[in-house]
């Protein structure tokens, strides 16, 4: 993520935005068992871009999650850059 793109995101907007993302990823989980807490994403970065938060999960994923008004998607860094993702979510809603 290019630093023109984004910026980190105030610990209140992010801490709201992981709550939101815990309920998604709960949600979208195949069993109970693999619920998510917004605890357990306090280690990911979230950044502002746009009218997006944007969380990238720790470690090496290729996976990282939009969060907008619309909702919330994801998208591979390896297969979009940010500002295609951000297209397609916005196209989205």
């Amino acid at each position: 993520m290019s630093e023109q793109e984004a910026v980190v995101a105030p610990d209140d907007v992010a801490q709201a935005g992981r709550v939101r993302l815990a309920e998604w990823l709960t949600a979208e989980a195949a069993s109970p068992e693999l619920a998510t807490t917004a605890e357990e994403l306090a280690g990911w970065p979230a950044y502002q871009a746009e009218e997006f938060l944007v969380f990238v999960p720790p470690g090496f994923s290729n996976r990282m999650y939009l969060l907008g008004d619309h909702g919330i998607t994801s998208f591979a860094p390896s297969e979009q850059t940010l500002v295609q993702a951000m297209e397609a979510a916005r196209a989205q809603s």
